[in-house]
This record gives C-alpha cells, structure tokens and sequence, in this order.
C-alpha cells in the first residue's frame, strides 16, 4: 500500500524529486531536552551519550543519536535531542526502500514539524505556537518559537481513545506534556495549530481550547492545486517535511553513522566537472587577490621604510632602513652622555626595599634621602620597627653588602607596641658607577 502510494505521487508529478524526506513514527524514538554547560557546545557528539545513557529507555550502544540547539543561557545551551534503537531505524529505512524511495533525511516523530517554520511565513516568526497532529494510534505534539521547534513528544493515544470514550485520558495526555514544556522551557504558546484528519472538525479544535486553555485553529499551509481550505490542514506534517529542504538550520535527522545517506555523495559524483571549474575559478580569483595585495603591501614597505630613514638620521644619527636594526640600535642607547643621575633617590627606594629580607615583617615609619646632583654620594637616614634586634642586625647587614652604601651606622633601638622594635640607621651613600651598568651586574 506504501509503495502504491508512493508510486502514485511520483508518477504525477513532472519530474523526479530532488530530495526525499521521511520521518520515524515518534513512539519508536525518545526525544527529550538536555541542558549542558556552554564549554562542551563543540563537544557535545562525545558527552551526549553519557548524558541520555541514564534515561533512555533502551541500550545506548544501539541507538542512533541526534541533537539541535534549542536555547542558550549565560553559562548553558539547551538541546533538544532525539534517539532511536539502530533496528527501528533500519527497520524504516527498508521499508522506504521496499517502496521504492531512498529518503536524504529521516525526522523524528513530533520534531518533525520543524519545517513548519519555513511555511507559515513571517507572522508567526515571532510566535510561539503549539502544532498537535492526533493520529490513529499516537498524537504529536510539538512546540514552534520563532519558526524552530524547540519542544518535541509524541503521546500514546489517538483517535483509537476518541473513539472509545477514553477522550479524557487524550485530554490529560496533552495536559501533562504542556506542564512538561512550561517546567523546561519559558516562552508560553499563544496559539494551537491542529494538523491530520481532526484539523477541520470544529468540535475538535474546540475541545483542545478547552483542555489547553490555548485558542486553537489549523495550520495555514500555502494553497496547493487539488486541495482546499479544509482539507490543507491534514497534510500539515508531509508539508513540514517538505519544508525542512529549503530550512538552514540544524534539524534532528537519524540518518547518521551507517544510516548516512549516499545521495550526497551521488551529487556531488554527479556535479563533478561543475565544482571542478567552479574550484579553478576559486583559485584563479585567490592567486589575483594575493598578487594585488602584496603589490599594495610592497608599495606600504617603501614607504614605511623612507619614513624609518628620515627620523633615524634625526634621531639615532645614521640613517636606517631595517626595523631590526633601528630596535638595536635603541636597545644599545644614546651615544652622548646621560644627563640624569647615575644614583637618584628611587634607586635608594630600590636598594632598600632588595635589601629588607623576605621573612621579616618591616615597617617603615621615616625615610629621609640626600643625594648630590652628580648622583655619586650622599646619605640616607631609615626609622622602621622589627620583631627584634637580630631582624634589625640582618637588615644592616644586607645594608652593607650593596656596593653603594659606602658606611651604615646603627643608631638608637627601642621596644615598641607588642615588644617590636623601633630602630634608626643612618647609610653615607657613595656610588661611581652609572646606574645602566649597575642594573646590569
């Protein structure tokens, strides 16, 4: 019967499809949203599986797996996730075959009305919007923000409960899951798109008003030849299928590892020649950039390089076209005398501060610098407080071992708050040598 069919709606068109889009009955797969940290979003292929390992119904060696990112935090992201045991798959993929079709993609259950977001046109880009499908056995039921689903599951329980009197237990189906959705995501739908065979019934939207608390109407497809406004509505999911071709976004699609479709493959053997000029073009327009840019690059160096030549010659007195040699020839410093002095007081600071040891709690209460304008001698006078008088003798010591404190003489010693000691030295500073060769022994 599949085949017939499918047969049929191929033969009547004017020519092949290009691409076939199929999807998996959603109670033969789990989709659920899963909540990661931000910092494993190019991971995600290797920590999804530990993640749906604990709540997946069936062993996850054997299932396809498939994710899109739905939503995104200030240290998350929120997938919407779909698995399938490999046997459901490959047991939908055969049949599909049997009936002489090899779908590109193969969608999931309710996340299939994902293509959705392509037809129903800018009004609803906006919007968050609830799509139930009640099929004969199972009902879908997906939720569309901004024209992506972000929100997937397909309920056990059709038009067989409807039929039997069990309408309720559909009711509170549909109930639980729309509390499902609001515990897991924020954006509240406004409105109900009812697809498949109830779509027209008008005692069936308004039952779903009434269990929901959500208007409900069907989905505005685009007109088709042969189909009216009432019967659009049922076709709602093969359009959403349909849809997911011209979609550029990342879809849920079990066609994955050896499940991978070869058609693209296929084309792309098929369109060989065509990529192979539209590669040669590639690189012949990359091999012109290339050659005006380092024209423009070369004529910038020369300029560059004049501009270095007249300020060397100012500066450095010698003209230099060499960035390298013009840094050595800074590094090696001015040729005339330095006019600054070769031992100031920020020196002293220095030395003191290189001499204090690193296991001595210092405290500096008076500090007094005289220097001559030569920068060769001069005196310092230090007040601190020390833990003790062998700590103040250390420091002295230290004093002394710098080659430019000539005499350090100790002055008065007293106890000071928390038995600490108050101490005074008085340093005669005496230092020949320029302060560049200082810093450089």
């Amino acid at each position: 019967m599949l085949g017939s069919a499918i047969k049929k709606v191929i033969g009547e068109a004017d020519r092949p499809p290009d691409r076939i889009i199929a999807a998996l009955d959603g109670e033969a797969a789990s989709l659920r949203l899963i909540d990661l940290p931000a910092g494993v979003e190019k991971k995600i292929a290797e920590v999804l599986p530990g993640e749906l390992e604990a709540v997946l119904p069936f062993d996850i060696e054997d299932a396809v797996i498939d994710y899109q990112i739905v939503g995104r935090g200030e240290s998350t992201i929120q997938l919407m996730t779909a698995a399938a045991p490999r046997e459901k798959v490959s047991e939908r993929l055969r049949q599909l075959r049997e009936a002489g079709v090899e779908p590109r993609e193969l969608a999931v259950g309710a996340a299939a009305f994902d293509g959705l977001g392509g037809l129903l046109g800018p009004s609803f880009a906006d919007r968050t919007v609830l799509v139930i499908d009640v099929g004969p056995s199972s009902t879908d039921f997906a939720v569309l923000h901004g024209g992506q689903c972000t929100f997937a599951r397909t309920i056990s329980g059709g038009m067989d409960l409807v039929e039997s009197g069990r309408r309720a237990q559909l009711g509170s189906g549909l109930q639980r899951t729309l509390a499902s959705y609001r515990a897991q995501r924020a954006e509240e739908p406004s409105l109900i798109l009812l697809s498949g065979e109830t779509a027209p019934m008008e005692s069936a939207r308004q039952w779903l008003t009434e269990q929901l608390g959500i208007e409900c109407g069907t989905v505005p497809l685009p007109s088709a030849v042969g189909a009216d406004d009432e019967t659009l509505p049922k076709y709602a999911k093969a359009a959403a299928l349909a849809g997911r071709a011209v979609a550029r976004k990342r879809q849920l699609d079990l066609r994955q590892g050896e499940f991978a479709s070869k058609a693209a493959a296929g084309e792309i053997r098929k369109n060989l020649r065509l990529i192979a000029i539209c590669s040669a073009a590639v690189l012949l327009s990359f091999v012109v950039s290339l050659g005006a840019r380092y024209r423009v690059a070369k004529a910038e160096h020369e300029r560059l390089s004049a501009t270095l030549a007249e300020v060397s010659v100012d500066l450095l007195g010698e003209e230099v076209r060499s960035a390298l040699h013009a840094r050595e020839l800074l590094t090696a410093g001015p040729r005339i005398d330095d006019p600054l002095p070769r031992f100031d007081a920020y020196d002293v600071l220095e030395a003191i501060s290189e001499s204090i040891p690193a296991d001595i709690q210092h405290d500096t209460r008076r500090l007094l610098i005289e220097i001559d304008d030569d920068g060769e001698t001069g005196r310092f006078e230090i007040q601190g407080t020390v833990g003790s008088i062998a700590e103040r003798d250390r420091l002295v010591e230290e004093l002394q071992n710098h080659r430019c404190f000539a005499d350090v003489e100790k002055g008065s010693i007293s106890t000071a708050v928390g038995d600490r000691k108050d101490y005074k030295v008085a340093v005669k500073v005496e230092c020949e040598a320029p302060s560049s060769t200082r810093k450089e022994e």
